[in-house]
């Protein structure tokens, strides 16, 4: 017991500012707050970490429901871009807080992705196993690095006093090299580049899980947490009330009525053709040298009633080709058994 509460204070010490719940990590940094999207994140051949695909930036706005964090979107940092993400445990019940009020990532567990803010990085993970204590993920997909951070590309302070005219030289010294202009170039970027950032990941996870489960909840803590469940289960009951009353309009139920009809034109207008010839066949409409449906022995297939059906053959006369041709042998006769089932043998 002793070795796991020096492991845990060790790693609360080196996390230092990244020990922060998740929402207050974000909080913290403001609402206006902008992070640099990357879409690439993994270790290349030598095992060194790299950081690629710089697009858009975003901010991220706090949802909350009767003041409960209840998750978060990311939202583009200009009107230019429309792209956003979001996980919130009111809206969807495969969204889920983690660890509340010690809260350490979010999860959608449809797609088995994350979120994990440690310091000035948000990371989306993805294939998350044990969505319940995260420390099961496969790769990171994305990492979102808040801009300004320890002097990104957007700080204002020493770096401003180089002007124009490094930048210029850099660009022109890219082009003269004929190389793409490198993306990971902020110090916070570097930074990351620098570590594993997977254990990073895992490191911070781990010492919130310890957290977490040192810690024993109170009786705010269950009525928050009544609020975000009875919030989603809400938001359920009204999608299904809303559905219903859509399908019981009168737009609903002409939609219904014409799907009744097509169903109903289907089966009448339709045959089942019941292979019964021990053996794969082949069957196509007359003259067609295009590969036919295929059905297996005992396989059935919907066939238009109205159409007569052709065995086909292989061609294999000549070894070059590999074609099907549709023989004079009927499978199906148009225009008998509708809407019922024709046994081919």
């Amino acid at each position: 017991m002793k070795t796991i509460h020096l492991l845990t204070l060790f790693l609360f010490t080196t996390l230092g500012f990244s020990q922060q719940s998740f929402f207050k990590a974000i909080e913290a940094h403001g609402e206006e707050a902008v992070y640099q999207r990357y879409y690439s994140v993994y270790k290349d051949d030598d095992g060194k970490q790299v950081i690629k695909g710089k697009q858009y930036q975003v901010k991220v706005e706090l949802l909350k429901k009767q003041g409960i964090y209840s998750g978060v979107k990311l939202v583009p940092a200009t009107k230019n871009d429309k792209s956003s993400y979001t996980i919130d445990a009111t809206k969807s019940k495969s969204s889920k807080i983690i660890g509340y009020p010690n809260v350490s990532h979010l999860v959608d567990k449809i797609s088995r992705k994350g979120l994990v803010v440690v310091g000035d990085y948000i990371f989306k993970v993805g294939n998350v196993w044990k969505e319940n204590d995260g420390l099961v993920f496969n790769d990171i997909n994305e990492i979102y690095i808040r801009v300004g951070a320890t002097g990104t590309e957007n700080d204002k302070s020493d770096r401003k006093k180089k002007k124009k005219f490094g930048a210029f030289m850099g660009k022109l010294k890219a082009a003269a090299m004929n190389k793409v202009p490198a993306e990971c170039t902020s110090p916070a970027c570097k930074k990351a580049e620098s570590m594993d950032l997977n254990k990073y990941v895992l490191d911070y996870l781990e010492t919130m899980k310890a957290k977490q489960d040192a810690y024993a909840l109170t009786t705010k803590d269950k009525a928050d947490i009544a609020i975000i469940e009875n919030a989603v289960n809400g938001y359920y009951d009204h999608v299904n009330k809303t559905n219903d009353a859509y399908w019981k309009s009168a737009e609903g139920q002409a939609i219904l009525e014409n799907r009744r009809r097509a169903e109903g034109y289907a089966a009448k207008n339709e045959v089942t053709l019941k292979n019964n010839m021990g053996r794969t066949i082949y069957i196509a409409t007359k003259g067609s040298r295009n590969p036919g449906t295929e059905l297996s022995s005992g396989a059935s297939t919907n066939w238009n009633c109205e159409t007569d059906a052709y065995f086909q053959t292989k061609n294999t006369k000549d070894t070059n080709t590999n074609y099907y041709e549709t023989t004079s042998r009927k499978a199906y006769t148009a225009n008998s058994n509708c809407g019922g089932t024709k046994v081919i043998n």
